[in-house]
């Protein structure tokens, strides 16, 4: 009985001393352990509702045509579609039957239109008078990007005519944005030198009757089709020959496969086309070749990396 009381004694003396030893000046002081930081999560994306909508007019432009496909989901694929000379975003969303298409595939389209009483793309950047578009359509897909919760790794232009060089100067200058360009009847004479910052992929349709962009360029060559496609290949570093195929009997199809970072090169040239988006509305092809429907299969197969 007595060794349990020692015990006991030993055990409240060792227990005073350490209450003594903590309430003196000597002793480290301990530091309790930081507390957890809850950090709110980031708000979810939200698109705008499926169907047309005016985004705000940027740098007191008319302002872009946005349409949100149904069913659009965050993290859906963005086209940039460019008019032709004198054509406005809904000339051409209604021209080419973009939007319908985007219904059924779920992705959105914006449509920006050029500056002027006459809308035309400033493609060489040396128009008197003329901005400049490639700053302004680096603004339009960060907004229309932001409005549909796109998925910025998955933006491509297209565009006819005026708005095909105009989509053509953007895969030059606008790389490091762009997974993918399809230029249809572009006139490609006036563009500036080209040096992408990385590979894009490149489709290019073209009328083989185009009288006003003539598909062998003018009586020098210049803005030619081959030439342009020639220029791709040599950027995109594609090596090997072009795989060629008849899809319909009125379309020569040339593919350009082994490029590089999974790039590729392709041309659509439409025997009996004149200068025009072959197939107009026409989103599955029913009555020819389908422009709209090409660009997208082209486009959509493409990430930015």
């Amino acid at each position: 009985m007595r060794a349990v009381v020692v015990a006991i004694s030993g055990a409240v003396a060792a227990i005073a001393f350490l209450l003594f030893a903590g309430g003196s000046s000597s002793a480290p002081a301990i530091t309790p352990p930081p507390k957890a930081v809850t950090r709110a999560a980031a708000p979810a994306c939200t698109p705008m509702t499926p169907g047309t909508h005016r985004l705000p007019s940027l740098d007191g432009r008319i302002p872009v045509v946005l349409h949100v496909g149904s069913g659009v989901k965050p993290g859906r694929p963005l086209v940039v579609a460019l008019p032709g000379a004198g054509q406005f975003a809904r000339d051409f969303a209604k021209y080419t039957g973009y939007s319908k298409l985007a219904d059924r595939k779920a992705f959105s389209v914006a449509y920006p239109t050029a500056t002027g009483s006459r809308p035309f793309w400033n493609i060489s950047g040396t128009q008197p008078g003329k901005p400049d578009d490639v700053a302004y359509l680096r603004e339009v897909i960060a907004q229309a990007v932001q409005a549909s919760c796109a998925d910025p790794a998955r933006v491509s232009v297209t565009g006819v005519s005026n708005g095909g060089g105009m989509a053509a100067r953007m895969a030059c200058e606008a790389a490091d944005l762009l997974a993918a360009a399809a230029p249809v009847a572009g006139g490609y004479k006036s563009l500036p030198d080209c040096h992408p910052s990385r590979p894009v992929a490149v489709l290019e349709i073209h009328g083989a009757i185009d009288h006003v962009v003539p598909y062998d360029g003018d009586e020098t060559g210049a803005g030619s089709v081959p030439a342009f496609l020639k220029q791709w290949r040599r950027l995109d570093s594609c090596h090997g020959g072009a795989t060629r195929s008849k899809p319909r009997g009125n379309v020569v199809e040339l593919r350009w496969s082994h490029c590089a970072n999974g790039t590729a090169v392709e041309h659509d040239r439409i025997i009996d086309a004149d200068h025009s988006w072959p197939g107009y509305d026409d989103v599955d092809g029913i009555t020819g070749f389908a422009s709209t429907r090409r660009t997208w299969s082209f486009l959509a197969r493409y990430r930015r990396n």
